[in-house]
């Protein structure tokens, strides 16, 4: 039976997640590499956020909760945590793409750096349900990120900010690690494969 993370740890786990992963907008807006502008609350813009936030939890709720336990026991470490990073990847990625204002850049760039900064947070997600045994505090880092994601609209000027969103992504993923080494030890061989 696998242990779950504290409540604090939790939500210091979901907290960081977000913290880290946004990180690009204080820095690339200090850096004057992006202006953000807060979206005024349009009735179309609260029922995007509403819709991200319902989204969000049935999307964890299945990835991270029934696929990934029906996985486990059909699939061998590490097989079952990096497929539902990887399939939890898709629906984000398209709603990114379809839904969020695009740069004026080459459709292959735009979808290899969204692509990229998908995953490494569906990776970051996943540790954080395997940390915390749950899907809720993924659901709620989600959520909260979709919130941001919708509700203010930075522009980027130049192709700095985009790399430093992929490097926040991944930097998201090591911070839930980091706050959830000791629930996570027992997952090694899940997240790492062999001994």
């Amino acid at each position: 039976m696998q242990r779950a993370a504290a409540p604090w740890h939790s939500a210091l786990a979901s907290f960081s997640f977000v913290a880290v992963a946004t990180a690009f907008l204080p820095l690339g807006y200090s850096l004057r590499y992006l202006t953000v502008q807060s979206r005024e609350l349009p009735v179309s813009t609260a029922l995007a956020v509403l819709a991200a936030i319902a989204l969000s939890v049935p999307h964890e709720a299945f990835f991270r909760g029934f696929l990934y336990r029906s996985l486990g026991e059909r699939m061998p470490s590490p097989a079952p945590a990096l497929t539902i990073a990887l399939l939890g990847t898709l629906l984000p990625l398209w709603v990114r793409l379809t839904v969020l204002p695009s740069p004026r850049v080459p459709q292959a760039v735009l979808i290899s750096q969204a692509a990229f900064v998908e995953f490494f947070l569906s990776l970051g997600l996943t540790w954080l349900a395997l940390g915390t045994a749950s899907w809720i505090p993924p659901a709620a880092g989600l959520s909260v990120l979709w919130v941001i994601r919708l509700t203010l609209a930075p522009r980027f000027h130049g192709g700095v900010v985009p790399m430093m969103e992929v490097w926040a992504a991944l930097l998201s993923a090591l911070a839930v690690a980091l706050v959830l080494s000791r629930p996570l030890a027992p997952h090694r061989e899940d997240l790492f494969g062999g001994d």
